[in-house]
């Protein structure tokens, strides 16, 4: 294993996924990418018989979404003892499985580690499940840690 990518969003299950990755770096000598990737969407107002897209600046709010993720990664990165193991931190704005799977294949990621929350079967079915993406779609193999 020599390149570990850790998508992180600042979740326990995410948490616990960056302790596997980094116990597994140990033993095999690897490097971690610690993943965060900033989702912009566009903001909604309804107004009277309509839904309508408020005009936003989305450079503007896509450099501040960039600052908090970079500010989490970095508190993040914190908890997680990562002595003695090469690792970086990177923040991209997109669609996380998208973003995911894009930077795991451009990348050579040997490994993907993430975590994955408690939802609901119907609540998967109606938000998605990042994890259930990436498995699906990754060009390597992936370890999923539950939250629990």
């Amino acid at each position: 294993m020599n390149k570990i990518l850790v998508p992180v969003d600042g979740s326990v299950a995410s948490e616990k996924a960056a302790l596997m990755a980094v116990q597994i770096a140990k033993e095999k000598n690897g490097e971690i990418v610690f993943l965060s990737i900033a989702e912009v969407r566009g903001k909604y107002e309804y107004v009277g018989d309509g839904v309508v897209t408020l005009p936003i600046n989305h450079s503007q709010i896509s450099a501040m979404i960039l600052e908090n993720q970079t500010k989490m990664l970095d508190a993040f990165s914190g908890l997680v003892n990562t002595e003695g193991v090469k690792f970086e931190k990177k923040v991209v704005v997109g669609v996380p499985y998208e973003e995911i799977l894009k930077y795991a294949g451009e990348n050579n990621v040997d490994l993907i580690v993430m975590g994955r929350r408690g939802f609901s079967k119907i609540k998967r079915f109606f938000v998605g499940s990042i994890t259930h993406r990436v498995i699906s779609d990754a060009p390597c193999p992936v370890l999923v840690i539950n939250e629990d």
